[in-house]
């Protein structure tokens, strides 16, 4: 998988803006506020996923402008594809020169991995956000696990509301037990998978962390379910669904009491440690960085293996935070992909051996 060409004109402050990035590493520079960012974000809004920005949509065409454009074409090792967003009065999608209902449809025709600063949330913020990470990375390769996890929500949001019901009308008590099979079956399935991706992804992330630490240090992923101790192997059987079942109903008690469900994937979390110990609460910020990047690396690596595809990777604003070291190993050591790395400091393209520089200045690209 890679980009051949990409254009864009009038995306926040994107203007005519064309680029034919080479094969392996491409470094994209320029002071803050050029363009860079947005030349990433535009580059990933291709893979069906929602922006890794949290700004509105109505954002993203440039000031004074009444619609923007980008085009993506691409390589995906079977033919050449072509791919059109147009964003005004009415947004507008197309494939190969076929309009799509909504851009959830490019997914899984063009892959990609994206690492920003905002990553960073996922060891410094809260366990939903670390949840979060695991169910996106998921749905991109079991479609089906978004269905799972949409209906486990909905019983989730069902068995609540019916625990605030139960404080004033106890008669109710009976019709729990409908809700909790259903919460317990949608539950299993879903800590089957997030266990098994996470497996998967560790052994990936423990070689790359390797690598970009000089062999100097470990990094160790962890799958923390509140329902299973050990869930020993990844098949959906009655058992693990009645012991699921026999938990909800052992906290019922606190639960009623609470107003809410108190365990469950829901309140899973995933534990990321460095030498064996927390990142989270004592790593560095050079450590926390690079253990995202080790993750989305990782990523990538899971998805080849499953798709025989390499994805493109988007690296922003990586470099800094890390020593030389580990910016070596970014520039010079991911192999067999596509990579587009940001970065403010011309002087940190300095060690890259293979490679594209561009220099992004007022949303152009500079010769």
């Amino acid at each position: 998988m890679k980009v051949t060409e990409f254009r864009g004109d009038g995306f926040r402050n994107l203007k005519q803006i064309v680029i034919q990035p080479g094969e392996g590493i491409n470094v994209i520079y320029g002071q803050n506020a050029q363009g860079k960012t947005n030349l990433i974000e535009a580059i990933w809004l291709f893979s069906g996923a929602r922006s890794f920005r949290s700004s509105k949509e109505s954002k993203l065409i440039g000031f004074d402008c009444q619609r923007a454009e980008l085009s993506l074409e691409f390589d995906d090792t079977q033919r050449i594809q072509k791919a059109n967003m147009v964003f005004g009065a009415k947004n507008k999608y197309f494939l190969n020169r076929v309009e799509l209902k909504s851009p959830t449809e490019y997914a899984g025709n063009f892959l990609c991995v994206v690492f920003s600063p905002a990553h960073l949330s996922i060891i410094q913020g809260s366990p939903s956000l670390r949840r979060k990470f695991l169910d996106s990375a998921i749905c991109q390769i079991r479609p089906d696990y978004h269905h799972y996890l949409h209906q486990y929500e909905k019983v989730l949001y069902q068995r609540n509301s019916l625990l605030k019901e139960l404080y004033r009308q106890p008669y109710l008590k009976d019709t729990m037990e409908i809700w909790d099979l259903q919460l317990a079956k949608l539950g299993t399935i879903v800590s089957l998978l997030r266990q098994d991706y996470t497996d998967k992804v560790a052994k990936f992330s423990h070689h790359i962390y390797q690598g970009i630490s000089s062999q100097k240090e470990n990094l160790r992923v962890e799958y923390q379910s509140t329902v299973f101790d050990k869930l020993g192997d990844r098949e959906y059987t009655q058992d693990k669904v009645q012991h699921y079942l026999e938990q909800l109903e052992q906290n019922l008690e606190q639960d009623v009491k609470q107003g809410f469900t108190g365990i469950g994937v829901h309140r899973d979390e995933v534990e990321l440690l460095i030498n064996d110990v927390s990142v989270k609460n004592y790593g560095s910020q050079g450590q926390q960085r690079s253990s995202i990047l080790a993750l989305k690396l990782a990523e990538a690596k899971l998805l080849k293996s499953i798709t025989g595809n390499n994805p493109v990777i988007l690296l922003d604003d990586v470099m800094s935070e890390l020593d030389v070291s580990r910016q070596d190993y970014i520039l010079n050591h991911v192999k067999g992909h596509q990579v587009f790395i940001t970065c403010c400091d011309i002087s940190n393209t300095l060690r890259l051996q293979h490679g594209e520089i561009f220099h992004v200045e007022d949303g152009r690209i500079q010769s």
